[in-house]
């Protein structure tokens, strides 16, 4: 049996996406993109799952690509195909319909940087190091980080960040907006873990409705939006879920007047 390079938990509607090469930073490599490919793409689609926590195993989230692959003979149009299918890593994992958290520890480097920043919410470390090395090193950003920087952070900041290729830690991350909330490392575990409990004890077809709203609103008019949102919560509004929530307010209510 190959060596399983993404790990994965399932607890309480919980799935756990363990990035497994802490031998190196949990740098990527074809087989754990292929791995993640294929698991990303199950999970979607799994109906039992309600939340999904992306991590990586010992004291680093990633490193981005394995430095080996860059010294390897690989014709463009073969780069261009495994550019391809990392693109799917990062939308599969954009428009999935559970909430994904990123528990960012150590480094998250490069193209590790930006599948963090794939998720919904990103929970990092006080003393994580992020940086968008690609500047430094003579290529563009990838993992989708042309998309998410912008819009997360700004335009302004998204060139400092991406031109300038500084690391910046935890902290700073969480006070400029591009991630969800830094916290001490001794905090990190429970922090995420906490946030995960907390979503998916949420009605599930709620919270998929929430995330693809919001992910489609950058390419809709105002209009467009008050379309969507008219349509969707008419269907809303009759689902078992949200009935007896009022129900349960109303009788609570009765009993407290």
């Amino acid at each position: 049996m190959p060596h399983k390079l993404v790990l994965v938990h399932r607890e309480n509607k919980i799935a756990t996406l363990v990035l497994n090469r802490p031998e190196v930073m949990n740098a990527m490599n074809r087989e754990m993109l292929i791995q993640l490919h294929d698991i990303v793409m199950q999970i979607a689609a799994d109906e039992s799952v309600n939340v999904v926590v992306l991590k990586g195993a010992g004291d680093h989230f990633s490193a981005g690509a394995d430095v080996a692959l860059f010294s390897e003979k690989i014709a463009p149009y073969d780069w261009l195909v495994a550019m391809k299918g990392v693109g799917q890593i990062v939308r599969t994992l954009r428009e999935m319909p559970q909430p994904v958290v990123v528990m960012l520890k150590g480094v998250a480097v490069g193209g590790g940087a930006n599948l963090a920043l794939a998720g919904d919410f990103v929970v990092a470390a006080h003393d994580a190091r992020f940086c968008e090395i690609f500047a430094s090193i003579g290529l563009i950003l990838d993992y989708g980080g042309t998309y998410l920087l912008p819009r997360l952070v700004g335009l302004a900041r998204a060139r400092e960040l991406a031109m300038l290729a500084d690391e910046i830690d935890g902290k700073r991350a969480a006070d400029i907006g591009l991630v969800y909330k830094s916290v001490p490392q001794e905090a990190l575990d429970k922090e995420v873990q906490t946030l995960a409990d907390t979503l998916a004890a949420k009605p599930p077809l709620a919270l998929r409705l929430i995330k693809e709203g919001l992910e489609k609103s950058f390419d809709m008019s105002l209009q467009q939006v008050l379309g969507w949102e008219a349509a969707n919560q008419s269907v809303m509004l009759q689902t078992p879920e949200h009935k007896e929530i009022v129900k349960m307010f109303l009788e609570a209510k009765g009993k407290a007047s």
